[in-house]
């Protein structure tokens, strides 16, 4: 677990420990950490919505809820979020 927090990738922990992907990321998940599969609960979903609404863009969300950005963006779609061009906006 403390080599998962201090940033080690799943695989790594799975050539570590002598196991497959799998069984590490079914760990993790029993221990209640989120990992970059992990899904975003209603709740999650509301806040970030509201929160790309403001202006954060989708890798920070995805940082914070611990997510991939793919995630993030699906689940932005599926709420019906208009989502904005991808890179900075306003600069040239």
């Amino acid at each position: 677990m403390a080599a998962f927090k201090a940033g080690a990738s799943m695989q790594k922990l799975a050539d570590r420990f002598g196991v497959d992907r799998t069984t590490i990321l079914r760990r993790l998940q029993g221990l209640g950490l989120r990992t970059r599969f992990s899904k975003l609960e209603p709740d999650d979903v509301q806040v970030a919505a509201e929160l790309y609404r403001s202006g954060w863009t989708i890798d920070e969300l995805a940082r914070l809820h611990h997510v991939a950005a793919s995630t993030v963006r699906a689940y932005m779609l599926d709420a019906g979020v208009a989502l904005r061009r991808r890179g900075r906006q306003g600069f040239k």
